[in-house]
């Protein structure tokens, strides 16, 4: 397996997170004020990855929040770049369906901007077939997700959020016979975008 092209994209975003933090350090009475005041009412909105987008599939996430925590599902589907698949191999398609909850940390997060940390567990159901035979094989794994980002509010009601997570298996199998060979889904698989936000 080739991760090299991935693992910059993980660096390069939670690098830009960290620069973003560090930027975003104390705003004096302002923030106090934010700090100190009443906690905001429960929030609604909604967000669009760009990454399933450029790997031919789609993406769609609703969310609740308050109090500094977002509460999100999420459903997508995406075509693995060929990097992450194994030689041999192609047309690796990955439904997704998840449920994941984040965590603001600072002066704003009580109005769900700045950093976050996040998890929670994911569905995949996945197809691939050899570089050979056109017959699909087609698998499922559960999965354990890890991330975080930075929410930038660029309105009242819009912001953009780079983020980075890693998607761990934690059941099902994880070889599987594909046209007479053996396909292994990586243990974990790493991940990085930019997503486009609503929120009310």
């Amino acid at each position: 397996m080739r991760f090299k092209g991935s693992w910059k994209l993980v660096v390069r975003a939670l690098a830009v997170c960290a620069v973003a933090f560090a930027l975003s350090l104390p705003e004096g009475n302002v923030a106090s004020a934010q700090e100190n005041g009443a906690t905001d009412g429960w929030k609604l909105g909604g967000e669009v990855d760009a990454l399933p987008y450029v790997l031919k599939g789609y993406y769609g996430s609703g969310f609740v929040g308050h109090d500094g925590w977002k509460f999100r599902y999420v459903v997508a589907r995406s075509m693995a770049p060929s990097f992450l698949v194994t030689d041999g191999f192609k047309e690796k398609r990955t439904d997704a369906y998840a449920l994941l909850s984040d965590r603001f940390i600072g002066s704003r997060r009580r109005r769900l901007e700045g950093l976050w940390v996040g998890g929670g567990a994911e569905y995949w159901r996945n197809r691939i077939r050899t570089e050979t035979s056109s017959e699909f094989a087609h698998y499922q794994n559960y999965m354990l997700t890890v991330g975080a980002g930075y929410v930038w509010q660029i309105s009242r009601h819009f912001y953009i959020n780079p983020w980075a997570a890693s998607h761990v298996v934690v059941a099902n199998r994880r070889q599987i016979s594909v046209s007479g060979k053996t396909y292994e889904q990586p243990v974990f698989t790493p991940e990085g975008s930019v997503k486009v936000g609503f929120i009310f």
